[in-house]
Order: C-alpha cells, then structure tokens, then sequence
C-alpha cells in the first residue's frame, strides 16, 4: 500500500516539475524542491561592480536604434596621436650686408639743405640702396646723434643731424643701426633720447645706447630665415661728455667696452634667450690707421672666448683687415669666429686718401639641419668711394660701388681715384677666405 502511494506522490512530483519546467519558473522550481543556488560572496570592487551588473536587465539583440544612436552621440572621440611634425633638412641661411661709419660733417648738411630749409639726404644713399636691399639685415654705425629745428643742426665736434637722414637710411635698406661710439653723447641726454626715439619712429632697430636700465638690458634679437641672431654694440668712450651728463643715467645710457662683466652678462643672456649667433659692433681703434692694434686683437679674443660669433668693428676711419679662425670658447665649443677690425666711411666730408672710402661686407650665416651646426657662410664685400661733385653751384654726394664705376663714367680725375680705391681696397683686403665682388 504504501509502495502505491510512493509511486502516485512520485508521478505527482514529476508532473508538477515538467510543468515547471515548461513554464520556465526556475525560482519556483528551486523552492519546491527545497534548494537554494549558492551565490559567490564578492572579495572585491570589481567583483561588485560585477555582481551589480550582472543583476541589470540584459537587453534583448533587437537594440534600439534611437538609444544606439544616442550612445554613439555620448561616446568620446577617441584620443589621436598629434602627427609629428617633419624635421627641416638642407640648409637655411642669412644674409648680412654692414657698412661702417655714417657721418654727417658741415658740407655734408650744406649739401642736403633745400631751397624751403629742408633737408635731404636720399641721393647719397641711392647707388648702394640695390646692394644694400640683397640682405636679410644691413647694419650701420650712426656716427651722428639726431636733433630737432629748434635745437639745430651741427658738425665737428659735436654733430646733430636732422631726422631726414633716417628717413633716407630706412629707403636705402638699412634695417639696424648701432648708436654705440664717441659721438653717442654728442647731443647730451636729449640726444640719446631723441635718437632712438626717432629711430623707432622711421622703424629702425638700434641697439648700443638706451633710455632707460630696462632698455639697457634688453638684447636686440632677430629671427630670420629659422635663424636667431643677437646684435650687441659698445664703444672705446664718449669724447669726455660722459662728465656732463648724470652719472646714474649713464650707467644705462651708452654701452662702454671697458665694461667687461657687463659684456658677458649680455652674451650670456643672448644665449639664454636663444641665440644661436652673436654679432657684436665694436667702436675701437686708433684713427686713420689702416692696421689694427694690439688693444683690439686682444679685445677681440676676449668677446670670442665669450661666445661671440662676429666682430664688425668701426672708428678708425679707414679700412682695415679681417681675420677668419677657429677659436675655443670659455665652455669649451670649437668654432669658426671672424672679424673685421674697421669698416671705414660709408660717408662722411673727409677727403684725404683712405679716407674717402668704405666698403659693404657681406656675410652669410648658414645653418646646416642635418649637420646641426650654425656657423659663417660665404663672405664677400663691395668697395665704396664717396663721391663729391657740384652741380648747379650745390655740393652734392654719392656714396659709389666702386665695381660699377669702373668704366670711365666720370672726368679723369674722378675715373682715376676710383680705379686707386678699388686697388687700395682689394689688395688691403683680399685673403683665401675673402674676395671683393666682381
């Protein structure tokens, strides 16, 4: 009897289990039969971050696709590699055109005057303006400070030029101008002023005198063609005016180059704010002497063991040489260093042989990418002859490229000094480095 009941109670279990079953209610399942599914407890976050998962609904495949489209609206772009810039290969260069002394004497003014008191300047410059054009930057040496109408205009001793000059150095190319050398003080504080003032205005760099401490230290730095070039400019003294004007103001006002910790800390800063070629414009040497001295070869050796690169030097009044060599500097890096001792006149009223000449030295800065090397290009430069006319019962002037004067475009005399200026100029200067241009 109870084998019977046995048998019906088994027969009622399985039926109620396949209907179950059927029905897909395995939590009913598991209660009727009395078992309980043992979860894992979790041992971490991930695994409660799991779990909890793992208790949200799970979609079905049919998505929907307003939400699908949604998700892909609020999915972050994905993050891109920035493309990796090309590395410049060849060379790239710089080209330097500088010139030397700009000198205004009395004749010279006589000379610009106009009939409405006026003056100007640009014809003097206009045979040289396509040469000085070529360069990247042209440089030169305002040996004149400039002064206004109601101060006046003077030469010897003390010159102050009027702002007209500017204007025809600005049209002939000029792009810098040094204002460091014995007449800086010639116009007195105001002078100093004025000049740079007026510089700034007709868009001239400058660098060797300032207006105030700030100014001082400022390094004029020139980036052209990827090239970063630091120009500094001192001078030997200032005629003994340095005593008449305020000695704090003159702590900043001319750069001196008997200032030696000055001058490194300049070069040092070039350096720091990125240069990578120093130009330095030295005022020096002895007048009308063709040869430099000992003072400035020794100087010169000082400013490259420093980390100068270039020395155009200027004062003298007259031409003389270069030097090319390899030098080590204070840190130990081997380069190539060139000098110039003096440029001579690009213009002036001084007659007297060498004198009366000049030249436009053209240097060029190359910058090897493959190399990794920045160093002097080729150098070449062009002879110069001011010259002195009257037309018109007026003195005129006109600074010449002696090259391209050669065929007896004037009077005897004139055709003559010019073929003596280019003689004296090419045999004083040429070397195996340095040729005069054709």
């Amino acid at each position: 009897m109870k084998s019977k009941k046995y048998k019906i109670l088994s027969l009622v279990i399985l039926l109620v289990i396949s209907l179950l079953l059927t029905a897909g209610c395995e939590q009913l399942l598991d209660r009727f039969i009395g078992y309980e599914q043992q979860l894992p407890t979790p041992n971490n976050e991930q695994d409660m971050i799991h779990n909890s998962e793992d208790d949200e609904e799970v979609p079905s495949d049919e998505s929907d696709p307003d939400m699908e489209e949604q998700i892909q609206e609020e999915k972050p772009d994905s993050p891109q590699e920035p493309p990796e810039e090309e590395k410049p290969t060849g060379t790239t260069s710089v080209k330097v055109s500088v010139v030397g002394d700009i000198m205004v004497h009395l004749n010279q003014l006589k000379a610009a005057k106009q009939s409405d008191g006026s003056y100007d300047f640009t014809q003097v410059f206009q045979d040289i303006k396509p040469y000085l054009e070529e360069a990247d930057i042209a440089m030169g040496n305002l040996e004149t400070t400039i002064s206004t109408d109601e101060i006046g205009y003077t030469a010897y001793p003390r010159f102050r030029s009027p702002e007209s000059l500017l204007s025809a150095l600005k049209g002939a190319g000029f792009d810098v101008i040094t204002t460091a050398n014995n007449h800086s003080l010639d116009g007195v504080e105001f002078g100093v002023i004025n000049t740079l003032d007026k510089l700034d205005e007709y868009g001239l760099l400058h660098t060797g005198t300032a207006r105030s401490p700030e100014e001082r230290d400022r390094i004029l730095m020139i980036e052209k063609n990827d090239i970063k070039i630091a120009i500094l400019a001192y001078t030997y003294g200032t005629n003994g005016m340095e005593s008449v004007v305020d000695q704090e103001k003159l702590s900043y006002m001319v750069n001196y180059l008997n200032d030696i910790s000055k001058i490194e800390e300049d070069v040092q800063r070039a350096k720091d704010e990125g240069a990578e070629f120093i130009i330095a414009c030295t005022h020096w040497g002895d007048e009308y002497v063709r040869n430099p001295n000992q003072s400035q070869k020794d100087f010169a050796d000082k400013l490259f063991a420093m980390g100068v690169d270039v020395i155009f030097g200027s004062h003298p009044h007259v031409i003389q040489p270069t030097e090319k060599k390899t030098i080590t500097t204070h840190d130990g890096q081997e380069k190539e260093v060139f000098v110039i001792y003096s440029l001579g006149n690009i213009v002036s009223n001084q007659r007297d042989r060498y004198r009366d000449s000049g030249l436009i030295l053209n240097l060029e800065i190359l910058k090897d990418y493959d190399k990794e090397t920045i160093g002097i290009g080729h150098i070449d430069y062009i002879p110069t002859w001011v010259y002195r006319y009257t037309e018109n019962n007026k003195l005129h002037y006109r600074i010449l490229p002696v090259k391209d004067f050669l065929d007896d475009s004037f009077d005897a005399a004139t055709n003559a000094r010019i073929k003596e200026v280019w003689n004296e100029t090419t045999s004083h200067l040429d070397n195996e480095y340095l040729k005069a241009r054709d």
